[in-house]
Formats: structure tokens, sequence, C-alpha cells
């Protein structure tokens, strides 16, 4: 009896040591289980009752100037598989009938069902209907969600510019892509409850949230404009037998594209809209560097107006290299050399400059630097380091060989000329607003840095005046009837690749130049790529300028000025004797409140006018009605002026106007709307 009660204590004391033991084992992997696998088992055990799924906002829509639409977002709908359940749950006829539905071939759905993979999209972006219809089969596995597909109703219209925007709603190229973050709006992931089958419980609280929409990209392109561009282009490139061609209209002040245009010879398609030449190429500019150069050399004082350069009768010898002119010319002065377009005289007054005096022109006025656009991917140009520069490859550089620029940078160079010195960033967004109408992002007007003096603009400016209005000049195919035209002309052989020499049948044409040339408003640039031998910038591109220029002074309602002053000057007011009466006639003629002029003994003295609280436009008018200097310093609105308002001037004073942006919930530096800047009133809201 006692031996049995032992065997038995024993017995329970070995079982009460196991079930102890496997008690400490549960509750350590309990612990285990709690303390380090706890989110992980928790996040799996919400997986077994919760999907997920993504909801597309739309993207916002790109309008031009006047609101009319480039881009535009529609509701689609994308039918989606569940490739195993599907499987399971149909048969190989209604399958059938499935693609049959969706216009795919059944070996192309039995592909995508056969996939490993959990999730499939079998037709996106497919009209409404055909969804429904799939739908309606009530295959288990297959549904169907809303999507958006993006729309350009002007079809190419400035494609290269708005860019492109792919299947999955992204933005790919141009100012889709640039303005991706704000245009593609915010995609929401949807998380919903379903029973042990993988059915949704419609009543899941995270159901019903709605994506938000993209923001609105106002432009500052212009689309009759921009399609009266791309018109002329096509109609010449056809014509002279170009490749492709780039034309841009450009608010000289502001630095607004109205218009970035372009076309080429292959039938249009979706490279037109990843690629944009006006930015991304870069060409040798030839004698449109005659106006750079000749600015520069003035600004530096290499050389005076009258100064003469003997051109050699057409045929000039350097470092053994000959440099030839289309005619042959003995004397010219600088504005001779512009207005025939002599190569040898812009060898010669490059030679007179030197090579680093020349570089650094080159880099105030931008060359080989990109000019801030707003679209992804912009060109430096190419500009060399002076040190490496030979006698020859200065002389060329003088008329645009060796050197590369984009056609925007072109343009934006010439601009300075146009708006008295001043290097303006470029842009194309306007602004852009959110789906209640509030400003995301604004541009203003910025003042990058200046490339030269007024006066020394001034003087470019007559000079480049001859070139188009002058009958022995080379750019007159380029007039518009009742307005005063300043340009250059542009020819230049084209680089083959393969080994570095030129080609001698394979050219680039050009014409650059604004209007009026007295009170510049738009400045146009025109290019056309790989001509043949005789097709000069002055025959091909001029024409075309004139016709874009004719058909924008109409759509903006410009008109030719009616003063007796030139506008475009911002030389020094000359010291007068005039009594009062006429000086308050003359202040009236100008349109100028701030103009007022005090007599001192019997000379004119004048006041420093009002720049405050005006933007860039308005104090760049404001200055040269004023006949006044001035040197910019940043973008949007005058905060500050040196000296102060109503200090006498004389003709050497220079006024120190100082700009910040006044814009609020902007992180971009920004702008008002050009109707603004030129004096209309601020936009409503949209």
């Amino acid at each position: 009896m006692n031996t049995s009660f032992k065997q038995r204590r024993a017995r329970i004391g070995a079982l009460t040591m196991v079930l102890a033991t496997l008690f400490a084992f549960t509750v350590l992997r309990l612990i285990i289980l709690v303390a380090f696998d706890g989110a992980r088992l928790n996040s799996l055990a919400k997986n077994e009752h919760t999907g997920e799924t993504q909801r597309a906002a739309v993207r916002g829509p790109i309008v031009d100037r006047n609101g009319e639409p480039l881009a535009l977002s529609a509701e689609t709908r994308s039918v989606y598989a569940r490739p195993k359940r599907v499987l399971e749950s149909s048969t190989l006829a209604e399958r059938q009938k499935l693609a049959a539905i969706l216009g795919i071939a059944p070996q192309h759905l039995e592909a995508k069902l056969h996939k490993p993979a959990p999730f499939v999209w079998v037709a996106r972006r497919i009209q409404s209907d055909k969804a429904q219809a799939a739908e309606a089969l009530g295959i288990d596995g297959v549904g169907a969600l809303s999507e958006y597909k993006r729309f350009y109703p002007e079809s190419n219209l400035a494609a290269s510019v708005v860019g492109l925007a792919g299947m999955d709603g992204q933005g790919l190229s141009g100012l889709e892509l640039g303005y991706d973050k704000i245009v593609r709006g915010e995609q929401v992931e949807l998380s919903f409850n379903h029973d042990a089958l993988g059915h949704p419980i419609l009543d899941s609280p995270l159901a019903l949230k709605a994506a938000a929409p993209g923001a609105k990209l106002e432009l500052t392109i212009d689309a009759s404009i921009q399609s009266l561009a791309e018109n002329e282009l096509v109609a010449e490139v056809a014509q002279s037998g170009a490749q492709r061609g780039s034309a841009i209209v450009l608010d000289p002040f502001s630095g607004e594209v109205i218009a970035m245009a372009n076309v080429k010879t292959d039938a249009a398609d979706i490279h037109d809209r990843l690629h944009n030449p006006a930015v991304q190429d870069a060409f040798e500019p030839g004698s449109t560097m005659k106006g750079i150069l000749g600015s520069i050399a003035l600004a530096d004082n290499a050389i005076t107006p009258q100064q003469k350069f003997f051109c050699e009768n057409g045929r000039f010898y350097l470092d053994r290299h000959t440099i030839h002119d289309h005619s042959r010319h003995g004397l010219l002065d600088l504005g001779g050399i512009i207005q025939v377009s002599s190569n040898i005289g812009a060898a010669k007054v490059a030679l007179t400059l030197g090579s680093q005096r020349f570089y650094d022109g080159l880099k105030a006025f931008g060359i080989g630097v990109k000019t801030g656009i707003d679209l992804p991917g912009e060109a430096g140009g190419l500009l060399s380091k002076p040190k490496g520069w030979r006698q020859i490859d200065l002389a060329n550089h003088g008329f645009g060989q060796g050197v590369a620029v984009t056609p925007i940078q072109l343009a934006v160079g010439y601009a300075a000329i146009a708006n008295g010195g001043n290097i303006v960033r470029p842009y194309l967004v306007k602004a852009a607003y959110d789906a209640d109408g509030r400003p995301l992002v604004t541009h203003t007007p910025q003042v990058l840095r200046r490339a030269i003096a007024p006066e020394v603009a001034h003087q470019m400016n007559l000079m480049l005046r001859n070139v188009v209005m002058s009958d022995g000049g080379t750019g007159a195919r380029a007039r518009v009837d009742g307005f005063l035209v300043a340009g250059k002309t542009g020819t230049a052989q084209m680089v083959n690749p393969e080994n570095g020499t030129y080609y001698q049948n394979r050219h680039v044409s050009s014409f650059v130049g604004f209007l009026p040339a007295d009170d510049p408003r738009l400045l146009i640039l025109v290019v056309l790529y790989d001509v043949g031998h005789e097709h000069f910038g002055g025959l091909i591109a001029a024409p075309v300028f004139s016709e874009i220029a004719s058909g924008a002074i109409r759509d903006l309602n410009i008109t030719a000025p009616n003063h007796a002053y030139d506008a475009a000057s911002m030389m020094p007011f000359p010291h007068l004797d005039v009594n009062a009466a006429e000086r308050r006639v003359a202040a009236a003629s100008m349109g100028v409140d701030d103009y007022l002029p005090v007599l001192t003994g019997s000379k004119l003295a004048r006041q420093t006018p009002n720049f405050s609280g005006l933007s860039l436009r308005r104090a760049l008018e404001l200055a040269r009605r004023s006949r006044v200097n001035i040197d910019v310093h940043g973008g949007g609105y005058v905060i500050e002026q040196e000296p102060r308002a109503g200090t006498p001037l004389d003709h050497s004073t220079v006024v120190k106007l100082t700009l910040a942006a006044m814009v609020a919930n902007s992180d971009v530096s920004g702008v008002m709307p050009a109707s603004f800047l030129a004096g209309g009133k601020p936009p409503k809201r949209k």
C-alpha cells in the first residue's frame, strides 16, 4: 500500500512537472508572440479581413492664357481580375465571352489569368458600357474601377510644351512632368472590410474617401498665336526643304512665353510630346551672334559706334584659314557690319574685344547658361573656356560658329537688347490653382542680371532696325506693315557629328527680332534646321517672323506707338531749357505722373520718379518714359528704391530698384497675370 502510494505520488509529480513545463513553454511562447511577433501577426490578421485598392485622382487641366484647354482628363473604367478566383469560378466559354466584350484576344486574356499574380489589369481606360457589360457577366474575381484618361483637345498644338501623361497618370515630359506633383493630385489608397469569402462589406468607413483632384495650370501660351506659329513653320519647312523648325514668341520685359512651336517633316508621333527642341537642342547661331557681339564690344568700350573696320573686300586670311563674306565690303562701322552681316567685320570686332572679355560678355547674355525656364530637360548650350581659344576660334565665335545655343537662350539674349539690358527668366506657367480656385503657384517677372547698360541696348536697337528697315539690310523680308522692326538674320553651317567638320550644303537659318522697335512688345525667334545652300536666314526665316508678328500684333491688339519719342530708349533725358508750360505738355504727352521737372536757374532739373509698389513691367515703362537709368534686383514688385522719389536727378544717375514677390501661400517665386502687370485689374478667382 505504501509502495503503491509512493508510485502514485511519483507519477503525479512527474505529470505535474510535465504540465508545468508545458505551461512554462506556453507562457514563454505567448511572451515571444506578443513581444516580438505581435505587430506582424496583427497585420496578418487584419489582412485576412481587410482589402486595399487605389482611387486615382483626376489630373488637373492645362489651359492657355485665355482659358482654352490644352490638356483635360475624363473618367473612364478599367476592368481587373483576380486570376485564381476567375479560373476557379468560370468556364472557358465565359472567359471567351468576357474577352469578346472587352475587345481582346481570348488567348491574351488566358495568358494574363495564368500569371502567378493576385491581381491583373484586363483592360484599362475603356468605355463605361463595356466595363458594365463585363461586370454583368457575374464572373467571380472580375471587377471595374474608375480611372482617368488624359486627352489633348487641340491635338498636337503645343505638344512639346504641354508634354505627355502616362497610363498610370504620371507626367512623362513637358509641363505634365515639370508640374506633375501638383497636377497629378493626391491618389488615395482605400481600405475596406470583407468577409471570409473576400466579399467587400460596403459600410467600411474608409470606402467613401475621395481623391483630391490635381491643380489647374494657367499658361502664358496664347493658343491662337501658338497655332499661327506652328502653321507658318509647317508651311516654310515644306517650301524650303528644311527638316524641322522652331519658333518662340516672348514678351521681352516679363519673360512670358506666348508661343513655343516645334515642327518637323516626319508625321506627328508621340516623340513630339517627349522632346522639345526649343529648350533641349543646341545649334550654332551664325550671324545672329553679331548683335550680341556688338553689344558686348560697346558695353566694354572695346570699340566705338563710329570706329571702322576694313572688311578685306570679302576675303580675310587668319591662322592659315580664310574667312569669307557673301559680298565684297571695304570699310564698315559696327552698324554697317550688322546691317550687311559681314563675317569679316564681326571677326575683327571679336579680335579687338579679346577672348576673355568676349567670353565674359557671352556669359552675361546667358550663352552657355540655362535660362531657368520651367520645363524639364533644358540644355545649357556649348561655350568652351577662353583659355583654349585660338585666334581663329575667337574670330569664328564672333559670327556664331564654334559656339552653340538653344533657341530659348538666343531669344532671352535678344530680349535683353529689347528691354534695355536685363536678362529675364522665361516662364510658361502663370499660375496654378487648386480645385477651390486658390493659387498654389504663381510666377512673376524676374530679372536675373543686367547684361548691358540701357544706352548700349538703345544703340544696338537702332543698328538692328537698319537690318530690317533699310534697303541694304539682310532682314528686309521681316518687315511688318506700320511697325518699326529690329532684328538680325543668321545662317550657319551644320556640324557633321561623325568627324567634327562642317557640312558644305547643310545649314541652320534663323531670324530673331522684336517689335515695335521703339516700344518693344514682342520678341520672336525663328529657326529652320538642315536647309540647303543659299537658303539664308533673311530669305526663309525672316518671312516667317513677319507672318507670325503680323498675326500676333493683331491677336494681342498691339498698335504702333504714336508718340514722338523713342520709348525703347532708356537714355537719360537731355538737359533742355524749356518753360514750365512746355514741361507740363511734355510730361503729359509721356503719360508720366511722377515726372516733375523743376527749374534751377536757367537749367531744367529732374526729380526721381516714384517706383514704389510697381510691377517690373510698370517700373520699366516708367523708366523708359522718364529717361531714367535703372538697376533692377529681384523679381515681383518694387519694395525699395535708391535714391528716393523726388531726389534731384542728372543724366548719370542710376536708380537702384529692389523687387520682391507679394504673393501669399506660394512655394514658387511669384507673379500676377500679364493683364494686371499691364495695369489691369487683378484676376478673379476661378
